[in-house]
């Protein structure tokens, strides 16, 4: 006997699916290599930053119609990439949603045989959140699925249609969401400027140990020793050299350079930063004055 409530289920899913072309996007650029995206605005689609080909031109499609495209920005920070079409597309995006722990979720994406789907349950939704890179991205979901290469950068839809963001993997193969608020949010600057600024110091860092010596708080085991300056860069400006190492950022230690990285956003353009130092046995301090640096 059939189980009709699982019929059901199915059919549901099947609609949902089927109603996401209008606006379930695939990029495909010269050489051939595509990723997915969504359809955000009737000339603009979006597409994982990461994921995106570092070129200029693309072939969009969505829902069996093909445009045209160019990149009109990209941002490492918040993995967003927005292709503005040579024509308007007839898609409509569905109003977007911020999920709930365990609701369930479709990450859309296309594959080599078309649309693909997966069903997915949300592992967990937390607050905002700052990239390696910089960007601030306005929850961290995370869903218990795996994405397939070119599914990242595809639409994510709550079971009641709305769309929570799209794809992105992360770290350990995690799937992670960009939520929809912060594609939103990001779209028309990279529209206008093609990047977005975030503070800058100008240094390469690299992770070493503390000699009890050089520990201006004794909890501190790690520093970040400074591999390259660069020219006419904040850094150098406030007189920090190659192999000194940095202890201190702000006052908070400086232990990660991802710790570093989450210190300059758009918001830290222009402002006084006291840089603690290690150079030759002795501590030493400066002011440092943090500049923007487009994103690449």
């Amino acid at each position: 006997m059939a189980n009709t409530s699982l019929i059901q289920f199915s059919n549901a899913l099947s609609e949902l699916v089927a109603g996401a072309r209008g606006f379930l996007a695939s990029a495909r650029s010269k050489d051939g290599a595509h990723v997915s995206g969504v359809l955000w605005m009737p000339n603009v689609v979006v597409a994982s930053e990461q994921a995106l080909p570092d070129e200029s031109e693309f072939e969009v499609t969505v829902g069996g119609v093909t445009a045209s495209a160019r990149l009109a920005g990209r941002d490492e920070g918040t993995n967003v990439a927005v292709l503005k079409l040579d024509r308007d597309l007839a898609g409509k995006l569905p109003a977007a949603a911020v999920p709930t722990v365990g609701a369930l979720a479709v990450a859309l994406g296309v594959g080599a045989n078309g649309p693909s789907a997966r069903l997915a349950i949300v592992r967990s939704v937390g607050g905002a959140w700052q990239s390696l890179a910089g960007g601030t991205i306005d929850h961290r979901i995370v869903l218990d699925t795996y994405l397939g290469t070119t599914e990242e950068g595809g639409p994510v839809l709550g079971a009641d249609g709305a769309i929570l963001g799209i794809t992105t993997r992360g770290a350990g193969r995690q799937s992670l969401v960009i939520p929809a608020s912060t594609v939103a949010r990001v779209v028309p600057q990279l529209l206008s400027a093609g990047t977005i600024a975030r503070g800058w110091l100008g240094v390469s860092l690299h992770p070493v140990a503390l000699p009890e010596t050089l520990r201006a708080d004794q909890s501190q085991r790690v520093g970040l020793m400074v591999m390259d300056v660069a020219k006419d860069g904040p850094a150098a400006k406030a007189g920090v050299l190659a192999g000194d190492i940095l202890l201190a950022v702000g006052g908070a230690q400086a232990t990660r350079p991802g710790k570093i990285a989450r210190q300059l956003g758009a918001d830290s353009i222009g402002r006084k930063i006291e840089l603690t130092l290690a150079r030759a046995g002795a501590l030493v301090t400066s002011e440092c004055v943090i500049e923007a640096r487009a994103s690449a």
